[in-house]
């Protein structure tokens, strides 16, 4: 054997050696291990704070929130052409009407005088048919002169006598009398036109017309709005089992000193595509109200009864409760009925039932020794 050779074994030997002196070294500083009696008890009790939930029939509230807008809105337009005329109350933005006031009337002059004179020109034609009227229906001249007399070019043309017969309804056809009269009563309606009434108590808006303005047909004049207002909200399909028509309301806004009632007139059956959720009206009135307020509620839904209000932090992700039962911290199945903003009714608890209040970490207990802290 090489002189080589024979020192690489020498240099394995050694190795080997120091591996085990270092080892001997290790294991004699390890301290010893313990006895059986020396390990921690395995039955440690925990103190855990515990809740009690009574069970009751509880009114389920959904959260609103939306933007008011005036149920009765109409915008006004002119059918005739006419010069704007100065009135008791000026055509501007922001003035209120009462129902019945004038909110506007355009100058009338020429369909006025236009009016009488097709009334004249019917009462001449009256006039001209009394003679054959008194040959060939005697009994029924009297009816028809006072009628041709009661016309007074001017106001608003009375109504025709009853026709009695075929011959007589004939006898008037073929003379003109009822196209005549129709042509009236369509130019009265068209003077009518000229003065816009207000049709209910309300406000004004985008209305700035001068007086002396000439307006022509089809002009939008302004739009009117009401003081019935609705808002329009939405609800989720969960929540949807849990209102009904009639519901009642409470809003508020920090923009108003004193909440507001209101109830639900209708709930729309198609889905908003953007939410996902179904539209829901509620009329309020008060005179406060703006067009445009937005406004946050409550809406009183159904009572359901047996169920238990907890807050929401309790229950698990696999609609669980922890409770105390034989001792042992343990995961309770619920069935969670409605869900509120800060709580859940469920039912499947009593009152007699210990509630672990879950706080981090909690979860990890389950199976374990417990007891309520005092």
């Amino acid at each position: 054997m090489s002189k080589q050779k024979k020192r690489q074994r020498l240099a394995a030997y050694g190795t080997a050696a120091g591996i085990l002196i270092i080892t001997f070294i290790l294991l004699a500083l390890l301290p010893d291990r313990p006895e059986a009696g020396d390990l921690p008890p395995q039955d440690t009790v925990h103190e855990v704070p515990v809740l009690r939930f009574s069970p009751g029939d509880f009114t389920t509230e959904i959260r609103i929130t939306g933007r008011v807008r005036s149920v009765q809105r109409i915008e006004l337009f002119s059918e005739v052409q006419g010069v704007l005329q100065s009135g008791a109350r000026p055509f501007r933005t922001g003035n209120r009407f009462r129902a019945g006031e004038v909110l506007m009337r355009l100058n009338d002059t020429e369909a006025r005088m236009n009016l009488a004179a097709q009334q004249s020109r019917f009462q001449s034609a009256l006039s001209a048919l009394l003679p054959a009227i008194r040959l060939d229906f005697p009994d029924r001249f009297e009816t028809w002169a006072a009628y041709t007399e009661a016309i007074t070019p001017g106001q608003t043309l009375p109504e025709l006598p009853e026709i009695t017969g075929r011959t007589e309804r004939f006898f008037f056809s073929g003379n003109d009398i009822f196209g005549q009269f129709f042509a009236i009563r369509a130019a009265e309606e068209r003077l009518s036109k000229f003065t816009v009434r207000a049709p209910f108590s309300g406000e004004l808006r985008m209305a700035d017309a001068f007086p002396g303005t000439l307006i022509s047909p089809g002009t939008k004049l302004g739009e009117f709005f009401g003081d019935t207002y609705e808002l329009e909200t939405f609800i989720s399909l969960s929540e949807l089992h849990f209102v009904q028509t009639g519901s009642t309301v409470s809003l508020r806004s920090p923009a108003l000193s004193e909440p507001l009632s209101g109830r639900i007139t209708r709930i729309g059956r198609s889905v908003d595509p953007a939410t996902q959720a179904f539209p829901v009206f509620v009329e309020v009135q008060s005179p406060a109200l703006r067009e445009g307020l937005y406004l946050e509620g409550r809406i009183e839904g159904r009572t359901l009864p047996d169920v238990t209000q907890i807050p929401r932090h309790l229950l698990t992700r696999d609609n669980t409760v922890m409770v105390i039962e034989d001792g042992l911290a343990t995961h309770r199945r619920v069935e969670p009925v409605f869900f509120n903003t800060d709580t859940v009714l469920i039912r499947g608890l009593s009152s007699a039932d210990q509630v672990i209040e879950l706080r981090a970490g909690t979860t990890r207990l389950a199976g374990t020794r417990v007891r309520a802290a005092e």
